[in-house]
Order: structure tokens, then C-alpha cells, then sequence
């Protein structure tokens, strides 16, 4: 390691020493930086190195050749640039004009797609387009290729739920997403298939960037949503800041409050040896929550090189469930019982501490990134159920399961001009603990007092490299990871384990003709999160149970991706292969086997291919987006002694319309269809499918703004999962949540970026709690 990073530095000089440093910034019409701008260095029409801009707009490339150079800059809908480079090599801002063709007294326009291809992510612009009236975070990213709304949770397809970042800034809270406006973001980057930079168990990030700051003094938005989804339910958040000079103060506040629906059914078979047994029992009740989270903090800017900040944030969940579940149990064809269960259940989750500080810096041509982070939490959540049975005996049933979390990290990232790339390389320290103690007043839930700690030592290197038309990077990862379990204060050493991997990657790009193309592999790896691994017993009735698995294996992942862009079109092809992945499986349980205990556990291999395409109109007022997906695996499993090939295919289709009526009013009318598809050993049976409808209108130059959104609108978005098992197999059907109407408010006043530069570390492992 000494060796390699004094070969590293010797090169670094080397480079300093000889190379002739060409830098600048590349802004559009408006003066907002253009990143991904391709710049090419000629030295008498020869071709001598190239690169594109940064997120900032900026570029630095390095040449030998001393002599007389010339700059050519381009990006699409734009006018090409050309100018001689100057003795400092310094060509200061350049401002890029939008390409037009006049005719007569015609002008037309070049517009450029709003997702474009760049690097390995597909990048799509909000600032300027329909987008940017959606609403917030979650309205736009729900309408953003490859990214799907399932049920409420925004996922990107085929990759699962992804990690989002905010100007470099790790997203930890969600309800975040609810608080930043449509009209603050400028584009949204989705990347399916990341590299060494992130953590080896991250399948896909979601990259949010905000509009240039704007102005001093104080400035803050004001939203209030409320509406049905049978329900009353509203949330209300207030974002303020105060801007001066170099330093900005800011805090944010928002509450949550209402009551969710849950209504679904079960049907559950058992196969033991003395019989079958057959399980019906229908779950109808409602969830009450009241969530509230509040942030403050700081940032100051010394200059345009250096900046530091911090914040404090803590949140507030209350959780109330309430409702009936009758259910019905047969024994080889006959009726053995009948109960219903009155259930109480009540969680909560407070405090949620979480601190962030952060460090951005550049020393000569050497940028510096240093975040650190702190998190604690504590949860707790009592289950009283009341079970009345016809044929046998009553009785009352407690549960109490306490959390402790905690986590420190921190990440440093530096970056340097290496030849015609960058060179960057970091490391990231994450220690972690997290404790439950659970207890039952029956004897078939044992009690459990279980700890884990883990600690993850990583450290990586990416290098990327603009050869003639292609742009080539390469990085690799290593993580030491040491999981310590606990169980009743004792080291279990069978469970305990210690980690030692390599993650590689590699990304190419080209541009041939009009195509933007990209051909990206990784290996990865995803660790249980910690409730898989807790062995404690859940009770969920007399004859259903659930317990996760401490002996769980981490899933290995090889994933090969290509991804293409031509004009408004753009398709995504790729194939992963899993290795222990983990799943849900079914056995008997109980004395007679005559319950159903669902457990986590460790598939041998899974073969998994998907396919994304899309396009992009403009037809007068209107704008349409049409998607497609197609997604297949290749497993068999046993289910009743014989095996059984889980391999259809399943289909996704999105239509989504904006329509831009006369007095600035905006209409959206967007649709989504699923049709059967499976994920792992669960067949999601049922085609699932939604028509969502909002109309937008703004007042006094949009300050302020009043939107009605319908959701669901023919409430068809159900869906039902089959579980199956060697066993035991499980039908559930899912009715909620169903349509909802929203009516929102909102007012801004000198809205401005926030200027928080913090990136967090330890990012992963906070999803994993």
C-alpha cells in the first residue's frame, strides 16, 4: 500500500511539473453551468485530449504540447464553440448560445431532449419543463425514467430502492423529499449500476440537483397539503433561511398527521405429517400516525474554494394501529376453529438524533471532500392482540420489542487532473451497533435480548480517462467488515463473521453518429440488514409467526449494463447474477406443525435480466412520455416435493401526459401498468395498474401556486402476492391504499438554493437500520 501511494504521489508531481493545465467554465443562455459539455484540445486540426465539464461547469484538461492549441466545445442544442487558448491556459467563462434557424419570419428552435445520456447515468432536466410545477422531490422522481412508483415507495426498476443524494447530500429521511420544491431543482440523475465510490451494497442512486443560489437576506417556502385517502390526512412543512455574504442559516420544520386504511386477506395451506391445514384470516383496521421532523443548521463560505457547515436534525413517530382479524382454520377439510382478534398495536420512535458536519475544499489543482455523521435512535412498539375462538380457548397475547440504534462515520473524498482524466480516492469508516430486547407472554415466542456491532473499514481508487471517443473509468473498492453478534450478552461466535472483499467496476462511453452509448459492470455486494438477521420470534396470530435468521450470508452480485440514448429515445439492457440471495421461505411450526413460521433465508443463485425503454414528444400543448420495462429471472425451486420454475416475465408500462392550457394552467394525466411478474419465490399475480390526475395553476409570477391532485382515480392499484413455498403456500391480497384526492397550498418568498455542501458518510448503513 506504501508503494502504491508513493507511486501516486510521484505521478501526481510529474504530471504538475510538465503538464500545461486548459481550464474554464461552460455556462447556457440563462448563466447556469452546463455539466457534461464535451471540450476537445486540437493542435493543428490534430486531435490531442478532450473531457467534459463537471457539475460546476468546469472543466481542466492537461497537454504537454506547448504549442499554439485550440478549444472546441459542443453539447447538444447549442451552438459549437472555438477559440485559441491563451498563454495562461485560462478561458475563463464561456457562455454557450442555444442553436436557431431563422426562416422568414420563422424561428425555429433546437431543444435539446430533456434525459440525455451522460456518463453512465440517464440525466433529465426539471428546471424549464413541465416537471418543474410536479410539486416536490417525490412528484418529480415518481415521473422520472426508470424510477417507479410501487404503492407509495419510489423505486428504481429492477434495482429496488435506491439511495438519493441532494446536491451531493445523502438523503436519510425521506419525508426530506417532501420539503424540497419542484421549482428549486434543476435535473435528476439516475444510475443504475454505481461505482467504487459508493458503498458495495448499493444497487442504484438517485442524484438531485437544485437551481444556482440567488440573493441575500431571508427567503423560505410555506407548503400545506391536505385531503382523503378514506381517511383525513395533511402535512404541512415551513423552510426557512437567512443569507449573508458567505454565511447561510437555515431550519426547516414539517408535520405529518392522519390515518391509513389496511385491509388485505390472507389464505395460507400448511403441509405437515399429520395433514393438511388450511388458514383464512382478513386484516381490517386503520394506522394513525403523527410524524414530525425538524432540522437547523449552517453553512459559510470562506470563497469559492472553501466551505464548511453542519446540522442538527431530529424527528418525532407516533404509531397507533388498531383493527379485526377474523380468521378461520381447517384440518384435512375440516373446521377446527374459528377466532377473531382485536388488535392494539402502538410504536414509537423517539428521539432520532442525527448530526452532520462537512468540510469542501480545493488546494491547487487537489479538490477535498470530508463529511462525518452521527445517528442515534431509539424505537419501541407493544402488541396487545385479544383473540376470542369459538372451539377452543380465549387468550390475550403482549409483545414488546425496544431498539437502540447508533452509527458514526465518516467519508473523506479527494479528487486530481491525472493525464486526460481525474484521478479520485477516499476512504469511509463506519461503526454501527444496534440492540433488541423483545418479550412475550406465551410460551410459543420465546423471549430475546439480541446485539449486533459491525464496523466497516473501505477505501477506494477511480481513475477516468478521455481516450479519443471514449471516456473509460476503472475503480475498485475494498472493505474489511467485522460483525460481531450478541446474544443475552454473549458472543456467538457461529454467527459472528469477518469480511475481507474486492468490488471492481468499469464504465465506457462513446458517442458514434447521434447515439450516446454506455457498457458499465460491477460487483457488489449486499449485507442482511438487521432486522433479517434477528432471530426473535414476531407474533402475528396463533398460527402464523415470523423470525429473521443471524446466520444469513451476505448476497453477492456481478451486474453487466448497457445503456443507449439517440435523440428524445433511450433503452437500458441488463443482467445480473445473484449469489446467496436472501428471501422469505415458510415452515411448519408448533408442536403438531399445525402454525406457519416465515423465516429469511439464503437462495443458492438467481439468474436476473431487465430491459428499460422510452421516449420523449412535444406535440403543440402537449408532452408525452411513453416507458416500457420488461423484467425476468431464472429460478426453480421445490414447492409440494416437485420442482417449479418461477420465470415469467414481468412487463411494466407508464404513459405519462402534461398539457399546458391557455392562463398558465398545467394539466397531468399519468398512467402505470404491472402486469404478473415474479421476484424471487413471490408471484405478484394480480396486474396492477393506476391513473393519477393533477391540475397546477400559479399566481404572481408562481410565488404562489394551488394544485388538485387526484391519485388512483379507478382505485385498481391492489395487488395480490403468492408466496411459494416447499411446505407452505400463501395468498395475500392487498386493497389498500387505494384513491386519494390532495388539495395543496403553497407560497415561496425569495426562494434560494440552499448552499449546504455536506455529502454524509456512513450512507448505506443507515438503510440498513
Amino acid at each position: 500500500m506504501k508503494r502504491i501511494i508513493t507511486l501516486i504521489i510521484a505521478m501526481t508531481a510529474v504530471t504538475t511539473a510538465f503538464c500545461r493545465e486548459i481550464r474554464g467554465l461552460v455556462v447556457g443562455e440563462n448563466g447556469t453551468p452546463l455539466d457534461y459539455v464535451n471540450v476537445v484540445l486540437y493542435h493543428d486540426s490534430i486531435y490531442v485530449t478532450g473531457t467534459v465539464t463537471d457539475t460546476a461547469g468546469a472543466f481542466s484538461l492537461n497537454t504537454y504540447i506547448q504549442g499554439k492549441l485550440t478549444a472546441k466545445i459542443s453539447f447538444v442544442g447549442y451552438e459549437t464553440y472555438t477559440s485559441s487558448i491563451p498563454n495562461s491556459g485560462n478561458l475563463g467563462t464561456i457562455k454557450l448560445v442555444p442553436t436557431t434557424v431563422t426562416l422568414r419570419e420563422v424561428v425555429v428552435s433546437v431543444t435539446r431532449p430533456s434525459t440525455t445520456m451522460k456518463g453512465n447515468a440517464l440525466v433529465t432536466d426539471i428546471d424549464g419543463t413541465s416537471l418543474a410545477i410536479a410539486g416536490t422531490a417525490n412528484d418529480v422522481l415518481a415521473r422520472i425514467p426508470m424510477v417507479v412508483d410501487n404503492g407509495g415507495t419510489l423505486e428504481v426498476f429492477g434495482k429496488g430502492t435506491p439511495e438519493i443524494y441532494i446536491n451531493g447530500r445523502k438523503v436519510n429521511d425521506r419525508q426530506e423529499l417532501a420539503q424540497l420544491n419542484s421549482q428549486d431543482m434543476k435535473n435528476v440523475s439516475v444510475i443504475t449500476n454505481p461505482g467504487a465510490a459508493y458503498a458495495a451494497n448499493v444497487k442504484s442512486v438517485i442524484l438531485i440537483r437544485t437551481k444556482p443560489p440567488k440573493g441575500d437576506g431571508f427567503s423560505g417556502t410555506i407548503r400545506i397539503d391536505n385531503g382523503f385517502q378514506h381517511y383525513f390526512r395533511t402535512g404541512n412543512s415551513i423552510d426557512v433561511k437567512y443569507r449573508t455574504r458567505g454565511l447561510e442559516l437555515f431550519a426547516n420544520y414539517g408535520w405529518w398527521y392522519g390515518d391509513n386504511r389496511d385491509n388485505r386477506s390472507n389464505e395460507m395451506t400448511t403441509t405437515t405429517s399429520i395433514g393438511t391445514y388450511n388458514q383464512a384470516f382478513q386484516t381490517i383496521g386503520k394506522q394513525f400516525y403523527n410524524d414530525m421532523t425538524g432540522k437547523i443548521g449552517f453553512s459559510y463560505m470562506f470563497n469559492d474554494r472553501h466551505s464548511i457547515g453542519a446540522y442538527y436534525q431530529n424527528s418525532w413517530n407516533r404509531h397507533h394501529s388498531t383493527g379485526t382479524i377474523p380468521s378461520e382454520v381447517w384440518q384435512n377439510g375440516i373446521l377446527i376453529d374459528c377466532y377473531d382478534s382485536d388488535v392494539n398495536n402502538r410504536s414509537t420512535a423517539l428521539p432520532r438524533h442525527y448530526v452532520n458536519l462537512y468540510y469542501n475544499g480545493q488546494a491547487g489543482k487537489l479538490s477535498i471532500d470530508f463529511n462525518a455523521d452521527y445517528l442515534w435512535y431509539k424505537s419501541r412498539e407493544l402488541s396487545l392482540s385479544d383473540e376470542l375462538s369459538e372451539m377452543g380457548e380465549d387468550r390475550t397475547v403482549n409483545t414488546l420489542s425496544i431498539n437502540h440504534n447508533r452509527m458514526f462515520a465518516e467519508k473523506l473524498v479527494v479528487s486530481h487532473p491525472l493525464w486526460h482524466g481525474r484521478l479520485q480516492a477516499g476512504e469511509e469508516y463506519t461503526c454501527t451497533r444496534t440492540t433488541n430486547i423483545f418479550t412475550a407472554n406465551i410460551t410459543e415466542v420465546p423471549d430475546a435480548d439480541n446485539r449486533v456491532d459491525e464496523s466497516n473499514i473501505a477505501a477506494f481508487v477511480e481513475i477516468a480517462q478521455q481516450l479519443g471517443r471514449f471516456n473509460i473509468g476503472v475503480g475498485l473498492r475494498y472493505e474489511h467488515v467485522e460483525f460481531n453478534y450478541y446474544e443475552m450478552g454473549q458472543l456467538r461466535d457461529g454467527q459472528s463473521k469477518t469480511y475481507d472483499n474486492l468490488f471492481p467496476s468499469l464504465n465506457v462511453a462513446t458517442k458514434i453518429g447521434q447515439v450516446r452509448m454506455g457498457l458499465n459492470y460491477s460487483g457488489k455486494t449486499v449485507r442482511p440488514g438487521y432486522g433479517q438477521l434477528d432471530g426473535a420470534v414476531s407474533y402475528i396470530n396463533r398460527l402464523t409467526f415470523e423470525t429473521g435468521n443471524p446466520y444469513l450470508k451476505p448476497t453477492k452480485m456481478q451486474t453487466l449494463e448497457y445503456v443507449a440514448q439517440w435523440s428524445q429515445f433511450f433503452a437500458q439492457l441488463s443482467y445480473t447474477y445473484f449469489k446467496d440471495g436472501v428471501y422469505h421461505t415458510t415452515e411448519p411450526y408448533g408442536p403438531d406443525g399445525e402454525a406457519t413460521i416465515i423465516r429469511t433465508a439464503n437462495l443458492d443463485r438467481r439468474h436476473y435480466f431487465q430491459a428499460f425503454a422510452g421516449g420523449q414528444f412535444n406535440v403543440g400543448i402537449w408532452q408525452p412520455r411513453v416507458n416500457i420495462g420488461v423484467m425476468k429471472q431464472w429460478l426453480t425451486l421445490p414447492v409440494n416435493g416437485k420442482p417449479m420454475k418461477m420465470n415469467t416475465p414481468g412487463f411494466l408500462f407508464q404513459w405519462q401526459n402534461a398539457v399546458h392550457l391557455p392562463l398558465d394552467i398545467w394539466l397531468n394525466v399519468d398512467a402505470q401498468l404491472m402486469t404478473t411478474q415474479w421476484d424471487n419465490n413471490m408471484k405478484l399475480s394480480n396486474t396492477p395498474w393506476y391513473v393519477n390526475a393533477k391540475i397546477y395553476k400559479g399566481f404572481v409570477n408562481n410565488t404562489l401556486s394551488v394544485t388538485l391532485e387526484a391519485k388512483d382515480m379507478f382505485n385498481s392499484s391492489q395487488n395480490d402476492a403468492i408466496m411459494y413455498n416447499d411446505a407452505v403456500h400463501i395468498v395475500q391480497k392487498n386493497f389498500s391504499p387505494g384513491r386519494s384526492v390532495m388539495l395543496t397550498l403553497q407560497y415561496r418568498f425569495n426562494t434560494t438554493r440552499d448552499r449546504y455542501r455536506g455529502t454524509g458518510a456512513g450512507n448505506s448503513e443507515k438503510s440498513r437500520f
